[in-house]
Parts: C-alpha cells; structure tokens; sequence
C-alpha cells in the first residue's frame, strides 16, 4: 500500500526526520526523474552574531545551507519552501525546520522535499 502526500499544489516526495552524528552536517541526496538534488546542512554557533542566520550557497549539484545559532528546542527552519531544483517542467522544494535538544552538538531535522508543476505555481525562469 502507497502512501501519498499533497499540500495544494505540491506533492510530497519525501520527509522525515534525521539527527546529524558527532556535529557532522546532514547531507540529503534526492532523485527526481534522471536528476540528483544534493542538499548539505552545516551547522555552526556564533556568540558574536545576535540571533540566527542561513547562509545559502548554490553549487553543481543542489544547495549548501548554512545554519547558525540554530540552538533551539523550539526549531529554527525555513520560512517558506525553498526552490533547490529545476527538473523538466517540475520544481523541487526543500523545507525543513532544526531542533536543537540538550547538551550536544547534533541537530535534529524535520524535512520535507516537494514537487509543483510549474505551470501550478507561475514559475518564471531566474
């Protein structure tokens, strides 16, 4: 039995929830069609910045999301999804939400990859 996941226009195409080991950043590695999307979370603490703060950074492959001050047990995430893919006439979606438990330095992460039609959503080219 499949199970499938929708949320208006974009259809689930996988979530969970992972925690990183020894600090390490998490690194998602997605097919979709012919077409990998590789998406790194790093996690960092900065005492000298007030609140917190995601560095993106596109590369070959997918994107780099850098987490700082993502030291909450409430979660810190992303405010909306965010396009990390191009695949045809589709758009993959990464939103995700960080957790931050206890004494240690592993980030729990809930996440959720999305696929839309462009034509669902107005997509225009960058």
């Amino acid at each position: 039995m499949a199970l499938h996941v929708s949320s208006g226009p974009a259809q689930v195409l996988h979530q969970g929830m992972t925690t990183s080991f020894g600090g390490h950043p998490v690194i998602f590695t997605m097919e979709y069609g012919e077409v990998e999307t590789v998406v790194r979370m790093e996690f960092a603490n900065d005492p000298e910045w007030d609140g917190v703060r995601v560095e993106t950074e596109e590369n070959s492959t997918g994107y780099v999301f850098r987490c700082t001050n993502f030291d909450s047990d409430s979660g810190r995430g992303s405010a909306q999804p965010v396009l990390v893919n191009e695949v045809g006439d589709a758009l993959i979606f990464f939103h995700f939400r960080v957790f931050l438990f206890g004494r240690t330095v592993d980030r729990t992460v809930h996440f959720t990859f999305f696929v839309v039609a462009k034509d669902a959503v107005g997509w225009t080219p960058r």
